[in-house]
C-alpha cells in the first residue's frame, strides 16, 4: 500500500509533464494474495503487487478557424518510475495529436465534494487463507463419498486515485476477501462462497456446508425434458444474470444509440411492479465506492422503480453528448462500453427461500448460471447452462437433482414475470471486487426457457 500522499505526489508530477489543455491521471495499486486448491490440497500460494497508470490527454485544436471537437489520447503503463511517467505522457500526447476530433467531448469533470466513506484495509495473510482452505478440505474428507475440494481464496487491497488539470483529486482504498469452493462428487458438484471486507469475517465452515449440501443432494441427477419451467434462481444465479443487465440495460450510450432493449422506454414500465433496482455505491453493506474513474462523486441512483425505468447511468462524456446529468458511472478511459452500474441492489421482498420453494407447483431450483453469454443484446437475451446444483421442485418440495440444462432467456421477460423476490440479499462481486459489489436476492420466476439438456 503506497498511501494517499505518495499517489498524490505521483499524480502531481504527471500533470506537470504536460502542457495540454486538459490532462487526467488514473492510478491503481493492488496488493494481491491468492491461495488455490484442487484435489483436496493447496497447489498454489502467490502474492503480487500491481501498479497501474493511465494518462488521458485532451487537445483543443484552437488554431483551426472552426474546430469541430477535441482530440483525445490515452496511454498506460505499469510503473511509477519517473522516466516512465514522462514517457506515458509523451505517448498520450502523440496519440491525441493523431486522433480525429471528437465533437461530443465537452470536458473532464471539475472538482466536486466527495462523500465520506469508511472501508476496511485488512488483507488476509497466507496463514489465514491456508487455514480457511484447510477447514473446507477437512470437512470434505470427513464426509467422504468420493468428493474432492477445489477452489480459491482471493484477498486483495486496492488503491485508486484520480487527478486532473481542473483540480480534481480523489483517493480510495479498500480490501476484499473472497473464498469460494466447488466440490466434485462422482456425479454431482456443489458451490459455496463468502465475500467479506474483513478476512476475520470469512466463514469457511459455512462455505463448506453450503457446497457439501449441494453436492450430496445432487447425487445421481435424473434427466428432465427441456421446456419452460418455473424457477427459483438463487442469489448467485441472479447475480450472473444481472451482470448482463448492467452492461446493456441502463447504460446511457447503449440507450441513446438505440442498441438497448430499454431504448425509448425511459419512464415506461419495463419489468413487473414488484421489481425495484437501485445502484447504491454508498451502502455500507456492500463495498462502498465514493467516486467513479473520473473522480466524479457517486450517489444512490434508482434505475427501476416498481417496474418503471426511471434513470439511466451517465459518465461525463455521455452526459455532455446527450445533455444529461452526470451520475458518476465512468469506467477507466478509453471506454467504448459506456457507463456501467457496479453496485446493483434489489429492493428485497418478504419471503425466505424455503417459503418461495413452497409456492412452486412444478419447477426448478437453480444454484448458479454458467458460461453465460449474450444471445441477442438488443432484446437482452442470454444463453448459458445451469451448474453446481439443479433440482426439481414438485408441489412445494424438492424432489431430486436433475442434470444441467441449457437456457435461452430474455432478461426483461424474466423480470416481468417475477412471482416473488427473496427477503435476503447476498453480497456478490461486481467488476473489481473492492470497488464494486452487487446485492442480490433469490427470485421466483414464472417461466424460464430451457432449450436442451446435458450429460452431467
Amino acid at each position: 500500500m503506497l498511501g494517499e500522499a505518495k499517489l498524490k505526489e505521483i499524480a502531481k508530477k504527471v500533470l506537470g509533464y504536460s502542457g495540454a489543455q486538459e490532462v487526467e491521471v488514473l492510478l491503481f495499486v493492488t496488493d494481491h494474495g491468492l491461495t488455490r486448491f484442487a484435489n483436496s490440497q493447496i497447489h498454489q500460494n502467490v502474492s503480487s503487487q500491481d501498479l497501474g497508470l493511465s494518462v488521458r490527454i485532451i487537445l483543443d485544436p484552437t488554431s483551426r478557424k472552426a474546430p469541430r471537437g477535441k482530440r483525445i489520447g490515452v496511454a498506460s503503463a505499469n510503473s511509477f518510475d519517473e522516466k516512465e511517467l514522462k514517457n506515458v505522457v509523451a505517448r498520450a500526447e502523440v496519440l491525441a495529436k493523431n486522433q480525429k476530433e471528437d465533437p461530443h467531448f465537452v470536458s473532464l469533470p471539475k472538482p466536486q465534494d466527495l462523500p465520506k466513506v469508511e472501508t476496511s484495509t485488512e488483507q488476509a495473510t497466507p496463514e489465514q487463507r491456508a487455514e480457511a482452505v484447510a477447514t473446507i478440505i477437512k470437512k470434505v474428507k470427513e464426509v467422504g463419498h468420493g468428493i474432492v475440494a477445489s477452489g480459491a481464496y482471493d484477498s486483495s487491497l486496492s488503491e485508486v486515485a484520480v487527478a486532473n488539470s481542473h483540480g480534481v483529486w480523489a483517493y480510495h482504498a479498500a480490501a476484499a476477501s473472497d473464498l469460494s469452493t466447488i466440490l466434485l462428487g462422482p456425479h454431482s458438484t456443489g458451490f459455496g462462497s463468502d465475500l467479506q471486507k474483513d478476512p476475520a469475517l470469512i466463514n469457511a465452515d459455512l462455505v463448506a456446508d453450503r457446497a457439501l449440501k449441494k453436492v450430496l443432494d445432487g447425487e445421481d441427477p435424473k434427466d428432465i425434458e427441456p421446456g419452460e419451467y418455473e424457477v427459483i434462481l438463487e442469489p448467485q444465479a441472479v447475480g450472473e444474470m444481472m451482470g448482463f443487465f448492467a452492461w446493456l440495460g441502463p447504460n446511457a450510450r447503449m440507450y441513446h444509440e438505440q442498441a438497448s432493449y430499454f431504448s425509448g422506454k425511459l419512464g415506461e414500465k419495463v419489468f413487473g411492479e414488484n421489481i425495484t433496482i437501485v445502484d447504491d455505491p454508498l451502502d455500507e453493506v456492500g463495498f462502498v465506492m465514493p467516486f467513479d474513474f473520473e473522480g466524479f462523486p457517486k450517489e444512490r441512483l434508482v434505475i427501476v422503480d416498481s417496474g418503471r425505468l426511471v434513470n439511466l447511468t451517465y459518465d461525463s462524456y455521455n452526459a455532455g453528448r446527450f445533455k444529461a446529468k452526470n451520475t458518476g458511472h465512468a469506467l477507466p478511459a478509453p471506454n467504448t462500453a459506456g457507463p456501467i452500474p457496479l453496485h446493483l441492489k434489489f429492493q428485497p421482498g418478504i419471503k425466505s427461500m424455503r417459503q418461495m420453494i413452497k409456492d412452486v407447483k412444478k419447477g426448478l431450483l437453480v444454484t448458479r448460471l454458467w458460461y453465460v453469454r449474450f444471445l441477442n443484446p438488443r432484446s437482452m437475451t442470454i444463453t448459458g447452462t445451469t451448474r453446481d446444483g439443479t433440482f426439481l421442485i414438485e408441489n412445494g418440495k424438492i424432489k431430486h437433482a436433475v442434470k444441467n440444462l441449457r437456457f435461452n432467456q430474455s432478461i426483461p421477460e424474466a423480470l416481468s414475470d417475477v412471482v416473488s423476490v427473496g427477503r435476503d440479499l447476498v453480497r456478490l462481486s461486481s467488476f473489481e471486487t473492492e470497488l464494486g459489489t452487487n446485492q442480490m436476492p433469490a427470485l421466483h420466476i414464472g417461466k424460464w426457457k430451457f432449450t436442451s439438456g446435458t450429460e452431467f
